[in-house]
């Protein structure tokens, strides 16, 4: 990643007030809270009880089998997160297809893969189990990757809904594009089956819940954002929204309630309508707008769908400026300030909380706030803004901060993830397995060192 801002030397701030009042004399009223007792309330979705309130959310590890199967990196990394103490693991993005995976590595389940993946949670739940006496709250994150589809070669395969002047040129993880296929509608309905096939092989697998991915630049979120369609999946609010609930009707007609819906959505999408989700309805116009975000959540609270982790392309983009374009661009017009699109996004969270009562929402972004992000999920939840806290990339380096947060009612920076973007070099450069590599240099300083600096290492 590129052009990224660092305004504030989190070293120098002591306590969670430093951190709050620098913040806040930068414009960033973050919610901060020094007591994180709240943290380790437990929370009822249905008839299940998540153990604590902090999320661990999606990473792509690359880890997978290129049968689509998890490796021993996947079990490794999932039983670390687990034997930390988070109370939710939403296990990272599982193709649902072989033409949906972002790269080769990526784990697809299907039902030569489904016992292994199974295998993966009952060791990662029994690690749990040994270290709190329970085990955590398992969520699947299915997706088919669209625009970001590579092939077994590492080609980009980019499966769009309608051209977008804003994505067109990159579309692929490392920031390359193949040429560009628009998915017709019988192949959309041909993805809605392999969504609720994928649910289906989740429960057998034991996930207590399955995420149907409505964010970042995958395919069902680029349907939210397709008014330039035509057809029964364009156009209208209703169209742009209709796979998303033919999955989740189809889930229920197979399933029941026998495994928990649950959505990571854009709250907006850093990208000027008409080809953003969220955003302001004027051409061109980086500014969100998060009307048709609350209905949405709205309908599938009524649909039963509660648990809702807000998101948007990256935490990092703001929803303003250049957004999304920052990435792709030169110029001092073009820089990125993480901490204000973090701020963003939770402001927006409280805003979608607000008008949506009966939701249960996660927030994005905690590990931009390095050690302070413990406090600020405890004033966070206490505030109203959502009801769990999620981290992303500092599972990669400290998958035992929650433990720390319990014990010591604090979490290390020298621990913490150092914001580094080694992990993104790795797929982005490496097109390798990733995790951190500063914070886990057993594992991934070597290949760090072969991947993307193309040094030897023997």
């Amino acid at each position: 990643m590129k052009k990224v801002l660092n305004p504030f030397k989190f070293n120098q701030m002591n306590t969670p007030k430093d951190f709050e009042d620098v913040m806040k004399a930068a414009g960033m009223p973050f919610p901060v809270d020094e007591n994180v007792d709240i943290l380790f309330e437990p929370i009822q979705i249905g008839d299940k009880t998540v153990p604590n309130r902090i999320c661990l959310q999606p990473c792509e590890g690359f880890d997978g089998n290129p049968d689509g199967s998890p490796s021993e990196l996947d079990f490794r990394r999932y039983k670390r997160y687990a034997g930390g103490g988070a109370g939710m693991l939403w296990y990272e993005s599982i193709a649902i297809s072989e033409d949906g995976r972002c790269n080769p590595l990526q784990m697809v389940i299907r039902p030569s893969t489904v016992a292994e993946i199974k295998r993966m949670v009952d060791e990662a739940n029994a690690v749990a189990v040994e270290n709190f006496g329970r085990r955590p709250y398992n969520i699947l994150q299915l997706t088919h990757s669209g625009r970001r589809s590579n092939d077994k070669n590492w080609q980009s395969t980019p499966l769009a809904v309608c051209e977008n002047p804003y994505m067109d040129d990159h579309n692929s993880i490392d920031g390359s594009s193949g040429k560009i296929t628009i998915a017709t509608d019988d192949k959309i309905e041909e993805i809605i089956r392999g969504f609720i096939d994928g649910a289906i092989l989740a429960h057998q697998a034991g996930f207590d819940a399955v995420d149907v991915k409505v964010c970042h630049e995958y395919i069902l979120r680029e349907l939210l954002s397709a008014f330039t369609r035509p057809g029964k999946f364009g156009g209208s609010f209703e169209n742009r929204t209709r796979a998303l609930f033919m999955i989740i009707d189809g889930i229920r007609k197979n399933l029941g309630n026998a495994i928990d819906i649950c959505v990571r959505l854009n709250a907006y999408d850093c990208v000027p309508y008409p080809y953003g989700w969220g955003m302001k309805k004027e051409e061109g116009v980086m500014e969100p707008d998060l009307t048709e975000p609350i209905k949405l959540c709205q309908m599938l609270v009524e649909r039963d769908v509660r648990l809702i982790d807000l998101s948007t392309m990256m935490p990092r983009y703001q929803p303003y400026g250049r957004g999304l374009m920052a990435e792709h661009e030169d110029g001092p017009e073009a820089e990125i300030n993480p901490y204000k699109g973090t701020f963003d996004l939770l402001k927006a969270t409280k805003e979608i909380k607000e008008a949506v009562p009966g939701g249960i929402f996660v927030c994005t972004g905690l590990t931009w706030l390095e050690q302070f992000g413990g406090n600020v999920t405890a004033g966070g939840i206490n505030q109203g803004w959502f009801d769990l806290g999620g981290f992303g990339r500092q599972g990669f380096a400290y998958p035992d901060f929650v433990r720390d947060l319990k014990e010591h009612k604090t979490m290390f920076r020298n621990k913490c993830c150092m914001l580094c973007d080694k992990c993104y070099d790795l797929i982005q450069i490496g097109h390798c397995q990733t995790g951190c590599v500063m914070r886990d240099q057993e594992i991934y300083l070597s290949l760090y060192r072969e991947k993307v600096q193309h040094k030897d290492t023997k």
